[in-house]
């Protein structure tokens, strides 16, 4: 795992990764051919191993492996495949973006609504801190990225609290609308792609946020929105929302074949 890939990019991710989906879709977008690597982030903690490690520090997904470097962040690997926002208009789009914490509503909404996620989904994530201590014990060349890590779990046990989890989803519910509605408002001149006269990656990222709304309960804010739905209809008719796979719904199914290494992965 740690060799660079050849002349074909080699992707380590998740299918149901929020941030796998929009380096899946500026990839297709961008007409890059890549191999797919399923990396089981749920069950097995793939990302914890010390071979993932060594190419990803963060321990997250997507990666991607290029011939002459890596690739750990899917803001960088959209602008890989679809190239560096050139103006200010398309990077204030994808600096909005990527400053909200999407698992603050997704997890805070299944935790807001779900007593026994409340209980289960903490112990998981502290035994994920758990687990990384570990390994920083045994693998003392990696012991501060190991530690680092665990300290981000110990801020997001923090963060899903139980008594304080339902008033962080309902505030992150409240942005997410604000941003359907700032989507709006521009989308109302009739213009086909968020900033003219090519589609690119504000387009890319904030098609996945779409998807992501979907998935957690929020399209019928998507079609109390005109100019929204047409842009989110044109999005998903494009060919690169199924070449890469965007979830708008969880399909366990697909999570299965990947951690069996079946299926699309």
């Amino acid at each position: 795992m740690t060799e660079l890939a050849g002349a074909r990019p080699r992707l380590y991710q998740t299918p149901s990764s929020y941030y796998s989906m929009i380096a899946r879709l500026a990839l297709a977008e961008g007409g890059i051919a890549y191999e797919r690597v399923f990396v089981d982030i749920h069950y097995r903690l793939s990302q914890q191993q010390p071979d993932y490690v060594r190419i990803n520090p963060g321990m997250t997904v997507p990666t991607l492996v290029l011939a002459d470097r890596i690739l750990i962040e899917s803001r960088d690997i959209a602008e890989h495949a679809l190239g560096a926002a050139p103006d200010p208009e398309t990077k204030d789009w994808v600096d909005l973006h990527y400053s909200y914490p999407i698992e603050e509503l997704t997890f805070g909404g299944i935790l807001a609504r779900n007593p026994l996620a409340r209980i289960l989904i903490p112990k998981r994530l502290d035994a994920a801190r758990r687990q990384l201590l570990a390994h920083a014990a045994r693998n003392p060349d990696l012991a501060s990225v190991y530690e680092a890590r665990a300290a981000v779990f110990a801020g997001r046990i923090k963060a899903f609290e139980p008594d304080a989890v339902v008033a962080l989803s309902q505030r992150r519910r409240i942005e997410a609308i604000g941003f359907m509605d700032r989507l709006e408002q521009t989308l109302r001149d009739g213009r086909a792609v968020l900033v003219p006269p090519a589609y690119g990656v504000a387009d890319a990222v904030w098609t996945v946020f779409l998807g992501r709304m979907e998935f957690a309960g929020l399209g019928d804010e998507i079609s109390k929105r005109p100019a929204l739905s047409r842009y989110w209809a044109a999005l998903q008719a494009r060919p690169s929302f199924a070449a890469a796979d965007i979830w708008t719904k969880f399909h366990i199914g697909r999570l299965i074949g990947g951690i069996l290494g079946i299926g699309r992965g």
